[in-house]
């Protein structure tokens, strides 16, 4: 009889851990079944963008660094030598490649000006503080 007791317990605890694993099972299976449908979802999101949209992201960023880095470059310049440089004097970073810079203003005292594609369509912009 004493050694029932100990086997009738262990069984009944056996029994209780299983319904609780399957029921953790189950939960685990749900959520997975959920994340693989926002995965599905997120693929299908994406395959339906528009490459050319991508494109125009990067190139929105690339005249962005390029108009950040024209302007590291006049405020440098202002810093040095007390005033922007003269159009002439202006040498466009290597970020602007492919790019155009138009001036809308540029003065020994304030400067603005648009980077464009080869299109013309402005991109991004500059002008001084």
């Amino acid at each position: 009889m004493k050694c029932a007791a100990p086997l009738l317990l262990a069984a009944l605890l056996c029994g209780c851990q299983d319904r609780e694993a399957r029921a953790e099972n189950a939960r685990l299976q749900a959520r997975v079944a959920r994340l693989e449908a926002e995965v599905r979802a997120l693929r299908q999101e994406t395959r339906a963008e528009d490459p050319a949209q991508a494109g125009q992201v990067v190139l929105r960023a690339a005249a962005q660094n390029c108009a950040n880095a024209l302007a590291r470059f006049l405020e440098t310049t202002r810093q040095d030598a007390g005033a922007y440089p003269p159009a002439r004097l202006v040498t466009l970073p290597d970020s602007c490649v492919d790019l155009r810079v138009n001036w809308r203003t540029l003065s020994p005292q304030v400067y603005a000006f648009d980077v464009a594609d080869r299109a013309g369509q402005t991109l991004a912009s500059g002008r001084s503080p």
